[in-house]
């Protein structure tokens, strides 16, 4: 069997985990191509997975400055709000809200930052003449362990040593930590128009399907989360009304669309045991014209941050947890697959208890 060394290449499943607020957290990401010579690993990992054989794993508990960039002042600005990029590369209206994240792109004249970088910044501070942006990591505060399992590896056929990935940067730069709260207080996400759409439900309407492998990945957390022969009730958008009582609740693909999701949530809790968990799924795949205007502006891990507080708003506020699954492999029999890469649909999902 092929080990882990200088002579092989694969693919790893980086897990990382932390807590913030009152949430436990946990972002999984396959890395495909693996290069232990070229790539960038997290500090010690590299050495530690030396040696180590498919279904091997190695994990690391990084305080911050270790693994995440530490926080530095020099990136909290305060701007002119004539600074801030009125609307987006599509011509839709910038709704400015304190706790948001935003592409640093949308800030005019910042050194090395281009109109369509979309690195965030959270905004941190707004009134009527100025805003200020945090440009630091989200989780430049926040302690993270990481775990690396080997998934699979094979002897390199060629003497060149190919391209280089920083694997932090592809696993924690461009979400995790943006479905936290800013100090401990609620995001505010809605405006006027949050929960307006273009076209409303019609009765026939189905959101898009997932692919079969993030279907998977579902139906594996909908396993752990409830327990064989439990009686779950099902929020997707042509489910029946619910009757007697149940030992969880799933909304899968469905949140989107909700234009009162706390009054439908606060209605399910009085259907479901004391402890009973009610989750809350999505992908990337949505209709932009039916869902809520909302769900549209939001980064994907900014959805997550979303789904936690209708939980919390519904009373959900025991044991709440997220989980993202992205860049794992697509089946090679979809009809799909070259058009994405082979990569499967991202897997976003939160949940929590009843009381």
């Amino acid at each position: 069997m092929t080990a882990f060394n200088d002579n092989a290449v694969g693919a790893l499943e980086f897990t990382v985990t932390w807590e913030q607020d009152d949430a436990a957290h946990k972002e999984r990401f396959l890395g495909r191509k693996v290069n232990p010579v070229n790539d960038v690993f997290p500090r010690g990992m590299r050495e530690a997975l030396e040696g180590k054989e498919p279904g091997e794993s190695v994990y690391f508990t990084y305080e911050p400055r270790l693994c995440i960039p530490r926080r530095k002042e020099s990136l909290v600005l305060t701007l002119g709000l004539d600074r801030l990029r009125q609307k987006t590369v599509t011509g839709e209206p910038i709704i400015p809200l304190v706790g948001r994240f935003y592409p640093q792109g949308h800030i005019n004249g910042l050194l090395d930052v281009y109109p369509d970088t979309l690195t965030p910044f959270r905004l941190t501070e707004l009134d009527e003449e100025t805003f200020t942006a945090d440009r630091n990591h989200p989780l430049a505060d926040v302690p993270v362990t990481i775990e690396a399992r080997i998934q699979y590896l094979e002897r390199r056929e060629t003497g060149t040593y190919g391209s280089l990935t920083h694997w932090r940067e592809a696993v924690c730069d461009w979400g995790p930590g943006m479905q936290a709260r800013l100090d401990g207080e609620p995001t505010d996400f809605f405006h006027p128009a949050f929960f307006d759409r273009r076209s409303e439900l019609d009765e026939g309407f189905r959101p898009p399907r997932p692919d079969a492998a993030a279907l998977r990945n579902l139906d594996r957390l909908r396993d752990r989360l409830f327990p064989e022969g439990a009686r779950v009730l099902d929020l997707s958008l042509d489910s029946e009304r619910p009757t007697g009582k149940y030992d969880g609740a799933v909304c899968c693909c469905s949140l989107e669309y909700m234009d009162r999701p706390v009054d439908v949530l606060r209605y399910v809790a009085y259907f479901l045991e004391p402890g009973a968990p009610l989750l809350l799924a999505f992908t990337h795949a949505f209709d932009p014209d039916r869902a809520i205007r909302g769900w549209s502006e939001l980064h994907q891990f900014e959805r997550l941050g979303l789904a936690l507080e209708y939980l919390r708003m519904a009373g959900f506020t025991n044991d709440l947890n997220t989980l993202s699954i992205r860049n794992d492999w697509r089946d090679r029999d979809d009809p799909r697959f070259l058009e994405t890469k082979g990569v499967s649909d991202p897997v976003f999902a939160a949940w929590g208890r009843k009381p």
